[in-house]
């Protein structure tokens, strides 16, 4: 498959990401948005070098900070657990555009 096959889905996944972050009172990463702004260009290149600066987890990834309940159906619990969903969701759909090498290559 071409490393653009998922870009319709990649684009979605980051733009709700991006959405959820800017709804919830933060700002997103500034790769992150370079990389929305490349899928919807059509620039997967791009999206991906970009999309390889983002650290998604761990001391100042996107997942490293507890959104504010912003609508009256969110609680703590909820707006935590859709952070990580957006987050896990995002890397597995850009994932897909990564070059992998064959096992045992070495």
């Amino acid at each position: 498959m071409s490393r653009s096959s998922w870009i319709a889905q990649q684009t979605k996944a980051t733009r709700a990401l991006v959405k959820f972050i800017l709804d919830h009172g933060s700002q997103p990463d500034t790769n992150l948005q370079a990389c929305l702004a490349s899928l919807e260009a059509g620039d997967i290149n791009k999206a991906l070098v970009h999309a390889k600066l983002v650290k998604p987890h761990g001391m100042g990834g996107l997942s490293d900070w507890w959104p504010p309940v912003k609508f009256d159906n969110e609680n703590p619990e909820y707006v935590a657990a859709l952070l990580e969903a957006l987050v896990n969701n995002w890397c597995r759909l850009i994932g897909l555009s990564f070059e992998t090498e064959p096992q045992g290559s070495n």
